[in-house]
C-alpha cells in the first residue's frame, strides 16, 4: 500500500486480493486470498472482500516472487518527492497523498507534517474512539498522542482481524505507519442509515448499527467498519454492494441469499459453496437448508426435494437407455431380417419428396420463359415493392423498419435521460459485470500496469443523499422524457399507418393481379351451376347495363371470360380433398411418364432413381389406379348431373372474370343496372343480387367455407375465443404455474437458477405444450368458416398475440413475485409509484435485470433461430429417420413400426408395405410463410420492452438498444426464412397489417402508463394521492391511451375502407394468367374436378384446369 499514492483517495485501507508493484514484488505477496507482509515485521493480515468480483490487482507481468522487508523499499524511488514541493507554501500538503508524504518524510526529509498540523485530530471523537476512529487514526494517535491504544494484543473483539496492538505499531516502520494511516480515511465508514420511512438519514457514527440498512462510502472494502456485538456479521446487499446490514450469524442468507457463511475471521457473510444452504458452518459444510431443499447426511449438499422424490436424473437416464436399446434392436433386426422388401420403390418416393421440398419453396415463376420457368429470388430482392406473395409481405417488412426507428428513438432518449441525471454513478454498484469492475478500476500513479479493481469503487463517488437527489431529479427528467417519447411515438405511428395505406394502394396500382379482373356476385339461385349458361347470362346483362350513352364504345363491349362458381361442399369437404389429391397424384404420374418419354427422344436419360410408377402411388398398382379413376368419375357424375340427388349446390356466389380491367370498371360503375338485369336469377326478393369488388387473390379464398353464413361464423368465433382462453388458462394453471411454483421459486429464494435433468424434462414438457397450443389455435381458427384467408390470419394474429402476452407477462409477474418475496425489506409493487430508498430502487433494478435477461438473447435472437430449428430442421430430420426406419430399413418389429407410423405425418392410414410419394411429399413440406404469427412477436416484444420504462435501471436503454439490433437481425432473418426456407402462403390484402396497427395501441398505451407513473413518482401528478389511487391513475392512463389510439387510427386514417387503384395498363386476363400460377378457375377445387371428371371433352390442359 505504501507504493500506491492513489489509494488514500479511495478512502479505504485496501483489502486487496493481490497487490504487487509494477516491476517487482517487494513487500507484499498473495497468501490464501489475503494480503500479508513478508518477513518478521508482520504488517497486518487483510481480509478478502468475499464476493464474486473481489478486489483484485491485475499485473502484467504478474510478479509473485520473494519479497524483502518493507524497510528495504529505499533501494528504489517509490515517489518523486521533487514534484509539487517547494512551489508554494502548502502546495505539497494539498497535492500529495498521505502515502507520498510519509515516504518522502522518512527517506528525503521533506513533506513532514509539523506538530501544528498533524494528519489526525486525536481529540475529535475520542469518547467513541473504538467504534468511530479508523484504524489509521488509532495507530497514529496511539503512537504520537498515546490516545486510542488497544489494551492488549489478545483483547477479544467482535472482529478478530481488526486487532491492532501497540507492539505491532511500534514494530512498523514510519513508511508502514503512514501507509496504514492512509489506508483508511477517517471519513470512510457508514455514510447513511435507512430509517423506518424508507429514507436515508445521517449516521450517529461511522461504525455500523444493528437492524438497519446502511450505506458506505468506502471504495475498496468493508474492513474499516466493525459490526456491534449481537449482530456481529456484515452482509452486503445482494443488489447494491454500497448498502449493507449487520446481522447475527443465522440471518446472513436471510439478508442476502448468496451469503450463507458467517466468517468469524473477517466478520463478513461470505458465499457458501453448498447451493441451497441457509446456514453454513464452514465454507463447504451446511447445517440448515432453504425451504425446498433437504440436507444430506454429511452436510455437503442441499438436495432439491423434487430431485430426491421424482428422480429426474433417472427419468432422463431411462429415456437415453430406451433410445439406445431401440437403436441396438434396430441394428440387429435389420441384420437378421434384411430390410424392407419394397425398399427401392419406397426410397424413390422419399427422394422425390426431398426434391419436392426444395421445389415447393418461394420461387419467381416465369411461365413464358422456355429456358428458366422458375428461379429463386435473390436474398437482396426489393421485398418492399416486388410482387412475391402479395401486398402483405411488403407491409410486413415496412413494419420491421418502423419498429427499428422506434427502438433507436427510445434508446437515445432513455440513454440521455439516464446518464444526464447522474443516477448511473450510484446504480453502478448494482452492476456486478466484469465491464463495470474494469470501468471503476484505479490505476495508481507511476505504477503501470498495476490496476486496482473493486466493486465498491462507485461507493466513494457519491453519498446516499446525493443519490436520492439524483433519483428525484431523474424522476422529473424521466417524466418529461417519456412524455416526449409518447407524443412522438403516437404521431410517428399515425404517419406509419398512413404510409402503409399509401404503400398498399401503390402496390395495387403497380402490380396486375387476378383480383383486378374479377367482381363477386351474390344472391343468385343455388341451382345455377352451369358455368357456360351463367357466363352468357351475366355477360348479356353487363352489356345491357353498359349500353348507356355515358359509356365509351370499348366499355359497352364487355367481355366475360368465365365464372367461378362457389360450390357448397361443406358436407363433402373431405371427399373433395381426397379426390383432388388423387387427381394431382395421377397428374404427377402422367408428367413423369411424359418426361421419361421426352428424355428418350432427346437422348438425355432420366436417372433410374427418379423414375416413379403406379407402385409409388396410394393405389399401389395400375389396376387399382384405373379403378380409382372410374370411382372418381362416377362420383363426379353424382355431384354434377342435373337430376342427381347428390348434386352439389351453389352458395349463391360466383366470381365473374372479365377480359379487361376497363370491363371491370365499367360494370362496377353500372352495378345498380347490372343487378337489376340479373334480378330474375336471384334466390329470393328478400335477398337481392349484389355486386362487390374483389381485393383477395384466388389462393386466399377459402372455397370450402363459402357456404358458412357470417352470422354462423361469428357464433363460431365466440366459441373459439372461449375455447382458446380455456386452453391458455388450463396450461397456465396446471403446467406453467406449478413449474414456476415448485421448480423456479425454490431456486429464486437462494438467488440461483434451476438446472440439470429436471429442467430438461420441464423444458421438453413446456415445448410439447406450446406446440400443442399452437396447433390447437390453428386448427380452431381453420374451422371457423372465414371466407378469406385474411380473416383467418387476423384471428391467428389475435390468438397468438394473446397467448404471447399471457405467457410473457405471466413470467414477468412471476419474476416480480420472486424479486419482491426475496427481499426482507418490506418492499412490494407499491415501491414503483414512489421514490423510496436506494434499496427499493435496487429491488426494481433486479426486476429490470430479470426482464432484460429474459429478452436477451433468448427472445430477441435465439427464439427466432429456434423457430427454424424446431419447425424446419428437426421435423425434417425426424421424418427422414422415421421414413427410412419404417419403409426402407424395416428394422424393428411391426408392432413398434405401427406406433412410429402414427407419429409420421400423413402416414396414419397407410400400410407398412407401400409409401406413396404424395404422402412423403406432405411429410417433407416446409412450413408456410406465416407472417400472421411473426406479427404477434412485433406486438408482444415491444410491449415487454416498454414495460422497462417503469424502472430505474441502466438496463432500460440497453433493452431498447438490443431491440434495435434485434430488428436489424429480424429483418435479415425473415428474408432468409421467407425466400429460402418456407413454402408460399399468399397475403393479398392489407387487412392483417391494419389489425396489427390497431393492436399497436397496446404497447403504445404501456408508454402512456409509464408516463403517468413517472408523473406520480416525481410529484408532478397527484403528489398526495394514496398508493391505490396512484395505481388506478396508471391503469386509467393505459385505457385512455388505448381508446385514443383506436379512435385516432380508425377515424383519421379510415384503414378499413378499400378501393381499387386506378390502372391504365392494357393487359388482358390472358396476359396476366400467362405469368401466374393461379387463376380463378384452377384454384376452385370443385371446378377443377368437374373439368377433369365430368366435362366430356375435358383434358388436363392449362385452360381447362
Amino acid at each position: 500500500p505504501a507504493r500506491h499514492e492513489n489509494l488514500p483517495k479511495l478512502e479505504s485501507h485496501g483489502a486487496l486480493r493481490c497487490l504487487c508493484c509494477a516491476k517487482e514484488c517487494r513487500a507484499i505477496v498473495c497468501k490464501h486470498d489475503r494480503v500479508t507482509a513478508v518477513g518478521q515485521k508482520r504488517l497486518r493480515m487483510l481480509p478478502r472482500l468475499g464476493f464474486g468480483a473481489t478486489v483484485a490487482a491485475l499485473l502484467l507481468p504478474v510478479c509473485v516472487g520473494a519479497a524483502k522487508q518493507l524497510d528495504d523499499a529505499t533501494e528504489e524511488e517509490a515517489f518523486d518527492c521533487e514534484t509539487g514541493y517547494g512551489k508554494g507554501i502548502g502546495d505539497w500538503e494539498t497535492a500529495w497523498s498521505a502515502n507520498k508524504a510519509a515516504w518522502c518524510c522518512e527517506h528525503k526529509g521533506i513533506g513532514c507534517h509539523s506538530p501544528s498540523s498533524p494528519p489526525f485530530d486525536c481529540v475529535a471523537g475520542l469518547p467513541n474512539w473504538k467504534l468511530g476512529w479508523s484504524l489509521g487514526k488509532k495507530l497514529w494517535c496511539c503512537k504520537h498522542k498515546e490516545l486510542g491504544c488497544e489494551e492488549s494484543e489478545d483483547e477479544p473483539t467482535s472482529r478478530p482481524i481488526e486487532k491492532a496492538s501497540a507492539a505491532a505499531s511500534a514494530a512498523a516502520s514510519p513508511a508502514a505507519e503512514a501507509a496504514l494511516a492512509a489506508e483508511t480515511s477517517e471519513t470512510c465508514g457508514v455514510a447513511a442509515v435507512l430509517n423506518e420511512q424508507g429514507f436515508f438519514r445521517p449516521p450517529e457514527s461511522l461504525q455500523p448499527v444493528c437492524n438497519h440498512h446502511m450505506a458506505t462510502n468506502c471504495s475498496v472494502s468493508y474492513s474499516s467498519m466493525q459490526c456491534p456485538s449481537g449482530c456481529d456479521y456484515l452482509v452486503p446487499n445482494h443488489r447494491f454492494v454500497c448498502v449493507f446490514e449487520c446481522v447475527p450469524k443465522e440471518q446472513c442468507s436471510t439478508s442476502n441469499p448468496n451469503r450463507a457463511f458467517a466468517d468469524p475471521e473477517t466478520g463478513l457473510c461470505l458465499p457458501c459453496s453448498v447451493q441451497g444452504c441457509k446456514v453454513c458452518d464452514k465454507r463447504d459444510t451446511c447445517s440448515q437448508c432453504h425451504d425446498g431443499f433437504e440436507l444430506n447426511d454429511d452436510g455437503s449438499a442441499c438436495v432439491f426435494y423434487l430431485d430426491k422424490s421424482w428422480h429426474f436424473d433417472r427419468i432422463v437416464t431411462c429415456a437415453v437407455y430406451t433410445v439406445v436399446a431401440l437403436v441396438l434392436l434396430g441394428v440387429i433386426w435389420r441384420y437378421v431380417k434384411g430390410g424392407h422388401h419394397n425398399r427401392e420403390e419406397n426410397m424413390k418416393s422419399i427422394m422425390r419428396a426431398r426434391r419436392y421440398r426444395h421445389l415447393c419453396k418461394v420461387h419467381n415463376w416465369q411461365l413464358g420463359n422456355a429456358k428458366m420457368v422458375r428461379e429463386m429470388y435473390p436474398l437482396t430482392v426489393d421485398v418492399h415493392n416486388v410482387h412475391i406473395l402479395g401486398v402483405g409481405l411488403p407491409l410486413f417488412y415496412n413494419s420491421i423498419c418502423f419498429l427499428a426507428v422506434i427502438a433507436i428513438l427510445f434508446t437515445g432518449v432513455t440513454y440521455i435521460t439516464f446518464t444526464g441525471a447522474g443516477v448511473g454513478v450510484g446504480l453502478a454498484s448494482a452492476d456486478r459485470s466484469d465491464a463495470a469492475l474494469v470501468a471503476g478500476a484505479v490505476r495508481p500513479e507511476g505504477q503501470a500496469p498495476a490496476v486496482v479493481l473493486s466493486p465498491l469503487a462507485p461507493c466513494g463517488q457519491g453519498s446516499a443523499y446525493r443519490m436520492m437527489d439524483d433519483l428525484r431529479e431523474f424522476a422529473s427528467s424521466n417524466y418529461y422524457a417519456i412524455g416526449l417519447l409518447y407524443i412522438l411515438t403516437f404521431v410517428i405511428s399515425l404517419v406509419h399507418g398512413k404510409l402503409q395505406l399509401i404503400a398498399a394502394r401503390r402496390y395495387d396500382a403497380e402490380n396486375k393481379t387476378m383480383s383486378d379482373y374479377a367482381l363477386r356476385l351474390s344472391g343468385l339461385k343455388k341451382d345455377l351451376t352451369n358455368e357456360a349458361e351463367l357466363t352468357s347470362k351475366i355477360e348479356e346483362s353487363c352489356r345491357a347495363a353498359c349500353s348507356q350513352p355515358a359509356f365509351t364504345e370499348e366499355s359497352k363491349a364487355v367481355e366475360v371470360v368465365g365464372v367461378s362458381i362457389c360450390y357448397d361442399y361443406s358436407k363433402e369437404w373431405s371427399e373433395v380433398d381426397a379426390m383432388r389429391d388423387r387427381f394431382l397424384e395421377r397428374m404427377d404420374l402422367d408428367l413423369q411418364k411424359k418426361m421419361v418419354s421426352d428424355s428418350h427422344a432427346s437422348g438425355n436419360e432420366v436417372p433410374e432413381e427418379e423414375h416413379i410408377s403406379a407402385a409409388n402411388t396410394i393405389a399401389g398398382d395400375e389396376d387399382e389406379l384405373r379403378r380409382q379413376v372410374d370411382v372418381d368419375r362416377r362420383q363426379a357424375r353424382a355431384w354434377f348431373d342435373a337430376d342427381s340427388k347428390e348434386r352439389l349446390q351453389s352458395t349463391g356466389e360466383v366470381f365473374v372474370v372479365f377480359r379487361h380491367i376497363r370491363d371491370v370498371d365499367a360494370v362496377w360503375a353500372a352495378r345498380d343496372q347490372v343487378c337489376r338485369h340479373l334480378q330474375p336469377l336471384a334466390e329470393s326478393i328478400v335477398d337481392p343480387v349484389e355486386l362487390f369488388q374483389v381485393f383477395s387473390e384466388p389462393p386466399s379464398i377459402n372455397w370450402w367455407h363459402l357456404a358458412v353464413h357470417p352470422a354462423e361464423r361469428n357464433k363460431r368465433v365466440l366459441k373459439a375465443m372461449f375455447k382458446i382462453s380455456a386452453i391458455i388458462t388450463f396450461v397456465q394453471l396446471l403446467i406453467v404455474l406449478p413449474y414456476s411454483r415448485f421448480i423456479l421459486w425454490p431456486y429464486s429464494t437462494i438467488g440461483s437458477s434451476a438446472g440439470g435433468a429436471k429442467m430438461q424434462v420441464a423444458g421438453a414438457i413446456l415445448g410439447i405444450v406450446n406446440t400443442f397450443m399452437g396447433i390447437q389455435i390453428w386448427l380452431t381458427v381453420f374451422g371457423l368458416g372465414f371466407h378469406r384467408k385474411d380473416g383467418m390470419d387476423m384471428m391467428v394474429l389475435c390468438s397468438n398475440t394473446a397467448l404471447g402476452m399471457i405467457n410473457t407477462f405471466f413470467n414477468i409477474i412471476t419474476s416480480c413475485i420472486m424479486v419482491f418475496s426475496s427481499s426482507d425489506d418490506g418492499f412490494g409493487p407499491w415501491t414503483l409509484v414512489k421514490m423510496e430508498s436506494v434499496v427499493a430502487i435496487g429491488v426494481e433494478g433486479s426486476l429490470a435485470a430479470n426482464i432484460y435477461n429474459m429478452m436477451m438473447p433468448g427472445t430477441f435472437f435465439v427464439g427466432y433461430l429456434m423457430s427454424i430449428v424446431m419447425a424446419g430442421l428437426v421435423p425434417f430430420a425426424v421424418n427422414s429417420l422415421l421414413m427410412k426406419v419404417i419403409y426402407v430399413w424395416r428394422c424393428l418389429p411391426d408392432c413398434i413400426l405401427n406406433v412410429l407410423r402414427v407419429i409420421l405425418p400423413w402416414a396414419g392410414d397407410l400400410s407398412l408395405d407401400n409409401y406413396p410419394f404424395a404422402r412423403a411429399e406432405k411429410g417433407f413440406e416446409p412450413m408456410e410463410v406465416g407472417i400472421s404469427g411473426d406479427y404477434s412477436a412485433m406486438i408482444v416484444n415491444p410491449s415487454v420492452c416498454f414495460c422497462m420504462l417503469f424502472f430505474v435501471s441502466p438496463y432500460v436503454w440497453k433493452t431498447f438498444f438490443m431491440m434495435f439490433l434485434s430488428m436489424i437481425f429480424y429483418y435479415c432473418f425473415c428474408r432468409y426464412q421467407h425466400l429460402r426456407f418456407c413454402k408460399p402462403a399468399y397475403y393479398t390484402t392489407n387487412r392483417l397489417d391494419t389489425t396489427v396497427n390497431f393492436l399497436w395501441g397496446i404497447p403504445l398505451s404501456i408508454v402512456a402508463a409509464a408516463w403517468c407513473l413517472w408523473g406520480l413518482r416525481s410529484g408532478h401528478i397527484a403528489p398526495e394521492a394514496s398508493t391505490t389511487l396512484k395505481f388506478t391513475l396508471v391503469a386509467a392512463a393505459f385505457q385512455a391511451s388505448l381508446v385514443a389510439w383506436l379512435l385516432a387510427y380508425r377515424f383519421l386514417l379510415d384503414p378499413w375502407r378499400q378501393f381499387d387503384a386506378e390502372e391504365s395498363d392494357k393487359s388482358t386476363f390472358e396476359d396476366v394468367k400467362a405469368d401466374m400460377l393461379y387463376t380463378w378457375f384452377n384454384c376452385n377445387p370443385v371446378y377443377a374436378l368437374k373439368c377433369e371428371y365430368y366435362f366430356k371433352d375435358a383434358c388436363r390442359t392449362a385452360d381447362s384446369v
